[in-house]
């Protein structure tokens, strides 16, 4: 089934599934992409903007269960679960914790330093390709905090960051007011990714990549998948709102929604989605910031988009289907204000994205052990933005049947079954 160009249908128009068509294209394929809403308009549009590099540390980590009460407990904390959804993710949760444990978040933390050195590579040649490199600006990702203690209790972070040999700068108050002079002198500690990069419209940025997806021959259907029907050993069809279409081969990188179409190919996995919100504000006469900004005491980041300034906010588990709840990021708009002394709170728009997220959070970039024409682009968590063309790269290599740059095993879909 690999090795010889054929026609592929890309479920998703993210930047996961967009870098997978484009990707695919380079190596002779056809591509169709299906996907109900306009490229980019998901988790892609709505995240923070920062392609962190130095993103080597595992959302569950050592010790971390002892801290969930209390963030569970404060209105303004970065955990919230509603009660009504407890039972459903609880199962996710277990595995979670578990992959906090020490050994596995080392493992965890190589194998997404292998995915990550090839991140600028891939998003350069995308980039280039389409005519978008003013998109992503070497700029670095900066996160701040207001005391020793809070600065201590981030040391976790920094010692695996040394370990995996990923640079970063240690600032003191005179050096941050230097690299942001706009930011509260209450600040005393900074860490600063020299090797990370920003998106300035993460949403903009996929539009154009997808506009390049279609000027190259590709196909952009605004359908609705439904189901996958298999019929016989060999028969496959795409079943959309709008009919039928064959299979030749497959890639599902559905995000949040991925879960169900790979239930429909006969396999589990513990995909869930951690609910994020943002909040824009007015781009009129704000104090000027030119780092994404990562605020360490309060767990949210001030994002200067080419929209607005950008507040996104931490993690509710609560499913696709629950009403959004603005309440908790709003509540955070008076400490934005004192982060950023001058800001002023005027929201032009809300929002609310779903994020694929898996317990180890390694994604999913594998081909189905059941099927050898279906293959699997999911699970990114909160580093969709980061790792979407790393992951097209690895997907378009391991359809054609080429040598792959990284040891893809740590991410299969089997890894689940131990």
């Amino acid at each position: 089934m690999t090795g010889d160009p054929g026609h592929v249908t890309v479920i998703g128009s993210g930047i996961v599934g967009v870098s997978c068509a484009l990707f695919l294209q380079r190596e002779g394929h056809s591509v169709t992409i299906v996907d109900p809403a306009p490229a980019g308009s998901g988790a892609s549009f709505g995240n923070a903007g920062a392609v962190a590099r130095g993103a080597v540390t595992p959302t569950s980590t050592p010790g971390l269960w002892k801290d969930v009460p209390g963030m569970l407990l404060d209105p303004l904390g970065p955990l919230q679960i509603r009660w009504a959804y407890l039972p459903r993710i609880l199962p996710w949760l277990i595995r979670f914790l578990r992959a906090g444990r020490p050994a596995r978040v080392e493992e965890i933390s190589r194998s997404l330093l292998s995915l990550l050195t090839i991140v600028d590579e891939a998003y350069d040649e995308l980039l280039k390709g389409a005519g978008l490199q003013d998109m992503l600006i070497p700029n670095g990702w900066l996160k701040v905090y207001e005391s020793e203690h809070s600065f201590r209790a981030a040391s976790f972070e920094r010692d695996l960051m040394e370990r995996r040999g990923v640079p970063f700068d240690v600032l003191d108050a005179a050096a941050l007011r230097q690299l942001e002079p706009t930011l509260s002198k209450r600040f005393k500690y900074g860490v600063y990714q020299t090797q990370s990069r920003f998106a300035v419209d993460p949403g903009g940025m996929v539009k154009g990549l997808a506009r390049d997806f279609e000027q190259r021959g590709g196909t952009l259907l605004p359908e609705k998948v439904t189901g996958i029907r298999l019929t016989g050993r060999t028969g496959r069809t795409l079943v959309t709102d709008a009919g039928e279409r064959e299979l030749d081969r497959l890639v599902i990188a559905a995000g949040a929604w991925s879960r169900p179409l790979v239930r429909q190919l006969g396999e589990e996995v513990p995909l869930d989605t951690e609910r994020g919100y943002h909040l824009s504000l007015t781009a009129e006469d704000q104090p000027p910031l030119r780092h994404p900004t990562f605020v360490g005491d309060h767990r949210f980041v001030l994002s200067p988009t080419r929209s607005g300034l950008r507040l996104t906010s931490g993690v509710e588990f609560a499913g696709l289907h629950a009403r959004p709840d603005y309440s908790r990021v709003e509540r955070l708009l008076p400490i934005a204000q004192e982060v950023l002394p001058g800001l002023k709170p005027e929201i032009t728009s809300r929002w609310l994205g779903f994020r694929p997220s898996t317990p180890d959070s390694l994604p999913v970039i594998s081909r189905s052990p059941k099927h050898p024409w279906a293959y699997y682009a999911f699970g990114h968590g909160h580093l969709g933005i980061t790792l979407g063309p790393a992951t097209g790269y690895c997907i378009s290599r391991m359809i054609s049947g080429a040598d792959q740059a990284v040891d893809m095993r740590p991410f299969g879909i089997e890894r689940f079954r131990r």
